[in-house]
């Protein structure tokens, strides 16, 4: 699913379009070089999700805590607004099958809640908790208490503030660069020097040659904040999975994208190897009838070439029939991966009948209705984490504290013929006199037969 989103491309830079493109038997390396680089994947995958993300940022929420209301449009300390969050994690759960959103609390620390004031007066973001959003991927591990329970402990990763990554660094150092990730770890802890609570400590990695990996672990920061019984952190998942679940809603787009680029490389390399019609000379002795080296043949607009007697020129089509299939089954792919990501598909292919669209429309419609629930779900328990780190009231509320509105995916109602043009048809005698009378009550509103 990341190789579709990031259009095959490795997170280091490098392609990953030859795991998918394989090399050819006895193909020459550069033939496979030139076929790798010409094969361009596109970006509908990426565009399909963004489709449905956008359906989903369709909402509205109802009352936010006073803090949130101020830092709404810096909510996680970078700059990002409350909708932009929130439609990054849905594109994340529709791309990964799930993510997880957490509240990290204040980094500053005040000896009273006048002080805190006074900071929060003067503009301190710090003194206020971020949103936290974790892809799948770099959440590393997490411990259950039992089945059906939430977590009392997560390890997860994130990018190191002044790492350098290998295309950004100028040239090669001899001291070992500095290790690309730091690792975080939020735990609930029952008893300790400060209280129950919830402990949040910073590792990294730096380079020890005496250790048998070649690095070691080194505590950038701990840290303790007391009256959290609950970590934080809400498993954002497409079906409602349990924590560290999820499937993934559109693997079977994903496929048939993988599928597209693969027929679409074959393709092009076809047609470049036919596009051309192939000089062919008869009658002529050459290399490949006396083992002697004939001079090389070149044609041009302006050029001529004189040939024995007896001798004949003439461009020879290949005949390429794989062709026509290839452009058949690229149609066919395309038509699918459209209907799948609820994108039009104009005049192409053959036309659907009504029941046909409302059917596919339905269950495009169910899906986003359940991730909505989801949605609406995981905005209800953010706030409460939210409101428990900064001891503010929850808003009270009747209803889901977040409201997305999906509306049905039915057809368009078809556009229904006026009384003049009802009237012309009956003229012709195109409509009978009962399908009139019947017509024209409909539209009155009168019941049948009571006319």
């Amino acid at each position: 699913m990341k190789d579709c989103w990031h259009l095959l491309a490795g997170p280091t830079g490098s392609g990953r379009k030859e795991h998918y493109l394989r090399r050819g038997e006895r193909e020459p390396e550069s033939a496979y070089r030139r076929r790798v680089d010409a094969a361009l994947p596109s970006g509908f995958f990426r565009d399909a999700l963004r489709t449905f993300a956008g359906m989903l940022a369709s909402s509205h929420w109802r009352e936010l805590p006073a803090s949130l209301q101020a830092v709404i449009s810096d909510v996680d300390g970078c700059g990002t607004d409350l909708g932009v969050f929130l439609e990054a994690a849905d594109l994340l759960v529709l791309r990964d099958g799930a993510a997880l959103v957490g509240v990290i609390p204040p980094v500053h620390l005040w000896p009273s809640e006048g002080d805190r004031q006074q900071a929060l007066r003067n503009g301190d973001r710090l003194s206020l908790p971020r949103l936290l959003l974790l892809e799948r991927g770099d959440v590393l591990h997490w411990q259950l208490p039992g089945n059906h329970a939430l977590p009392d402990a997560i390890t997860w990763r994130e990018r190191c503030p002044n790492a350098l990554t290998p295309s950004t660094q100028a040239a090669p150092s001899p001291e070992p660069p500095p290790h690309p990730w730091q690792y975080l770890t939020a735990s609930l802890v029952g008893d300790g020097p400060g209280g129950a609570g919830m402990g949040l400590s910073t590792e990294t990695l730096v380079a020890d040659p005496q250790a048998p990996s070649g690095w070691r672990k080194q505590r950038l920061d701990q840290r303790h904040y007391r009256g959290i019984n609950q970590l934080p952190a809400i498993w954002y998942a497409s079906h409602g999975a349990a924590f560290g679940e999820g499937e993934l809603p559109h693997l079977g787009l994903a496929h048939q994208y993988l599928n597209h680029f693969r027929c679409q490389s074959d393709y092009q390399e076809l047609l470049y190897r036919t596009a051309l019609p192939v000089g062919v000379r008869t009658g002529v002795t050459g290399p490949m009838a006396t083992g002697q080296p004939s001079e090389p043949v070149v044609l041009g607009p302006n050029t001529v070439i004189d040939l024995p007697e007896g001798a004949s020129f003439q461009f020879v089509e290949i005949q390429a029939r794989s062709l026509a299939e290839h452009r058949a089954w690229l149609e066919s792919l395309d038509q699918r991966m459209r209907r799948d990501a609820l994108i039009p598909a104009a005049a192409q292919g053959a036309p659907r009948t009504a029941t046909e669209i409302s059917m596919a429309a339905s269950q495009a419609y169910a899906l986003l209705q359940s991730q909505a629930i989801q949605k609406a779900s995981m905005f209800s328990s953010l706030l409460q984490h939210w409101c428990a780190i900064t001891g503010e009231a929850l808003p009270v509320q009747e209803g889901p504290a977040l409201l997305v509105e999906i509306s049905p995916l039915a057809p368009a109602p078809k556009p229904q013929p006026t009384v003049t043009e009802m009237l012309q048809l009956h003229e012709r005698g195109i409509v009978s006199d009962a399908a009139l009378r019947q017509w024209l009550g409909d539209l009155a509103g009168i019941p049948p037969g009571t006319a």
